[in-house]
């Protein structure tokens, strides 16, 4: 797997060192690509990497919605379907209906299939009835409505990062080759233990080890002062992370900082409430599982 770090970093060593050659007394020009052309090359680098990041932490986003309106299904299915139990207790048909419904499931799939059966029943049964001044048959079919809605953005946004992701490989890929054939063009030209070629040689880095696999992240050193939150976190093999925050009242964790190579984060002017985080550590081979879930309360008292 090619490491996009080393290649962006081999990148830049190459042109760098092409344009101290390109200078007197050497004057040696790759006649397959110019400095100009190395700046090009590499911002176009860089700008596919911009937009992988920011096409993952939308996937990202729109993952952790739709598993939220999962979540919310559940809750509400296995209220629904013990209440209903006892109002139809006394009816022995309609009570097998309510007993047909499951809902232990752990799956995206089958939590939508279980909040869509208890919707079923509840509309065989008694469509008029409602759990609470709240709570509806119709309560549930908007929930289950919007999860199909979450779904079909966590799709969408899943492609585009693929497709992000495949063109930062494939350019990674593009100047991977062209560092390769000029590193084979100037060690030909300017030989070992050559000023030129020593230069070369010690400037331009030729291989890459592979990242080990990343473990899973472990949060520490949590800290809250007044509106400030502070923690710390730890990855085997991490050498970027991702944070994630579900703030008071929020459904649904959302990215507050991608990609960081900083292994801690500071958030400052936080509301009152329970705060949330998980964190991804990742490397250029991939990511690790993301962290347990840390709560902070924050708790600021208001000015007289």
């Amino acid at each position: 797997m090619i490491s996009i770090e080393f290649t962006r970093a081999r990148a830049q060593a190459t042109r760098d060192t092409q344009a101290s050659l390109g200078l007197a007394p050497t004057t040696w020009v790759w006649s397959q690509k110019t400095v100009i052309q190395w700046d090009g090359e590499i911002a176009t680098l860089d700008q596919c990497l911009a937009d992988e990041s920011a096409r993952r932490t939308q996937w990202r986003n729109a993952a952790e919605s739709w598993q939220a309106s999962l979540d919310g299904i559940r809750a509400l299915t296995r209220q629904v379907v013990s209440i209903g139990r006892v109002h139809f207790r006394n009816d022995a048909v309609k009570l097998l209906l309510w007993e047909s419904v499951s809902t232990d499931a752990e799956s995206r799939a089958g939590i939508y299939e279980q909040g869509l059966a208890a919707r079923d029943v509840w509309q065989e049964t008694d469509p008029a009835w409602n759990v609470s001044t709240e709570i509806s048959v119709g309560t549930l079919s908007s929930a289950l409505t919007d999860a199909l809605a979450k779904q079909a953005a966590h799709s969408a946004k899943f492609t585009a990062w693929r497709r992000a992701s495949a063109t930062l490989t494939n350019k990674a890929q593009q100047v991977d080759v062209d560092c390769i054939a000029w590193y084979a063009e100037a060690t030909r030209r300017f030989l070992e233990a050559t000023p030129d070629g020593d230069f070369i040689r010690s400037s331009v880095p030729r291989t890459t080890r592979t990242d080990a696999p990343v473990g899973q992240a472990v949060l520490s050193n949590l800290v809250v002062n007044a509106g400030t939150i502070h923690f710390d976190v730890t990855a085997p093999g991490a050498t970027r992370y991702t944070y994630l925050q579900q703030s008071p009242g929020s459904p649904a964790f959302v990215v507050v900082l991608a990609d960081s190579p900083e292994a801690g984060l500071t958030l400052t002017a936080q509301p009152n409430g329970l705060h949330r985080f998980k964190v991804i550590g990742s490397n250029s081979g991939g990511s690790g599982a993301e962290s347990a879930v840390a709560e902070l309360s924050v708790s600021i008292a208001a000015a007289a």
